[in-house]
C-alpha cells in the first residue's frame, strides 16, 4: 500500500498539531513549574527553619500561603497555549535569577538566594506564555518579596528611626496632654516609671506585615492603579501613627495601674488591637477617596 505526498503531508500536519496542542502545551508548563518548585525546595525549607523565625519576618508561612492562593485564582493563564516567540527579556530576567540563586548558595546568603525567586518564576513565565503570562503574574511574584528576610544592616537602618520617632511623638503628645513625662533617647520616665522602647517596639514588624496586608487588599480592590498604590502607600504612615497609639495607650496602663499591668497582658494584647486600628484606618481611606471622587473607579 502506498501513501501518496499529499497524505503523508496531512500526517505530519496533524503530528504537529497534536504536538503543539494546548493541553500538550499545559502539561509541558506544569512540569516546568514542578521543577521550578523542586529547584527552591532548599531554599524555602532555610527560610521555614532559620529566616523566618526573626520575630519581624514571622508573618512568612502566611505570604506563602497568599501567594500560592493567588496564584490558584490566576491559574487560568498557564491552561493557554504558550508563546512561540523568543522573549530575550524574560530568558535574561532568568538567568539572573539562576545566578542570584547560585551565589546566594555558594556564600549562605539568605537575602539573595530567598530574592531568586522572584526573577527566576517570573523569567520562567515569561519565557512560556509571553507578555500575557507576566502580567497575570506580576503582582504575586511582586507579593513574594514580603516573605524575603532583609539584610541585618537594613533592619537597624530603619528600626532606629522608627524607635526615635514614635517614643518623640509619644511623649510630646502625652505631654501636650498635661502628664508629666520626660525622655531620654528611647526611654520615657512617666510618674514613678520608666518604659523602654525597644526594636520590637519599634513598628518595623507591624509596618511589614500591614505593607504586605495593604498591597494585597489594594490589589483585589476593583479601583484604578493610582488608587491603588495611593492605598499601598497610605500603609506607612498608618502603621506609623497606630505605632504611636499603641505607646501612648501602653504608658497611660502603667501610669494608672502599674508597671506590671503595662508590661503584661496588655503589652502583648496591643498588638491585636494596633493591626486591627491599622487596617480600620486602611479602609476609612478607601471609603473618603472613593466617596470623595479623589480617584475615579475604573469601569
Amino acid at each position: 500500500m502506498q501513501v501518496t505526498g499529499a497524505e503523508n503531508e496531512k500526517n505530519v500536519d496533524c503530528l504537529r498539531d497534536e504536538t503543539n496542542s494546548p493541553r500538550l502545551t499545559s502539561n509541558v508548563s506544569r512540569l516546568t513549574y514542578v521543577a521550578l518548585a523542586a529547584l527552591f525546595t532548599p531554599t524555602f525549607y532555610k527560610l521555614f527553619t532559620y529566616g523566618w523565625k526573626n520575630a519581624d519576618y514571622s508573618h512568612g508561612p502566611l505570604i506563602l500561603a497568599a501567594f500560592l492562593w493567588l496564584l490558584w485564582r490566576n491559574r487560568d493563564f498557564i491552561q493557554g497555549e504558550a508563546d512561540s516567540r523568543f522573549h530575550f527579556c524574560s530568558f535574561g530576567l532568568l538567568l539572573f535569577g539562576l545566578f542570584c540563586y547560585t551565589v546566594g548558595s555558594i556564600f549562605s546568603s539568605m537575602v539573595t538566594e530567598s530574592f531568586a525567586v522572584i526573577p527566576v518564576f517570573v523569567g520562567v513565565t515569561g519565557f512560556l506564555f509571553g507578555k500575557r503570562g507576566v502580567r497575570r503574574v506580576l503582582f504575586p511574584a511582586g507579593f513574594l518579596a514580603f516573605l524575603v528576610p532583609p539584610p541585618s544592616f537594613v533592619i537597624d537602618m530603619i528600626t532606629g528611626p522608627l524607635q526615635v520617632l514614635v517614643t518623640r511623638a509619644s511623649a510630646f503628645l502625652l505631654k501636650s496632654a498635661g502628664y508629666l513625662i520626660t525622655r531620654e533617647g528611647v526611654i520615657l520616665h512617666i510618674a514613678d516609671y520608666t518604659i523602654i522602647v525597644g526594636e520590637v517596639c519599634s513598628g518595623l514588624r507591624s509596618l511589614i506585615s500591614l505593607m504586605a496586608v495593604g498591597a494585597l487588599y489594594a490589589y483585589l480592590q476593583n479601583i484604578s492603579n493610582l488608587k491603588r498604590s495611593i492605598l499601598f502607600l497610605s500603609i506607612i504612615p498608618i502603621s506609623i501613627i497606630a505605632n504611636i497609639f499603641r505607646l501612648i495607650t501602653l504608658s497611660l496602663i502603667t501610669y494608672y495601674f502599674g508597671e506590671a499591668a503595662g508590661q503584661g497582658f496588655f503589652h502583648n494584647f496591643s498588638g491585636f488591637v494596633l493591626f486591627a486600628v491599622a487596617m480600620v484606618c486602611l479602609v476609612m481611606v478607601d471609603v473618603v477617596m472613593e466617596r470623595g471622587k479623589i480617584v475615579r473607579r475604573e469601569t
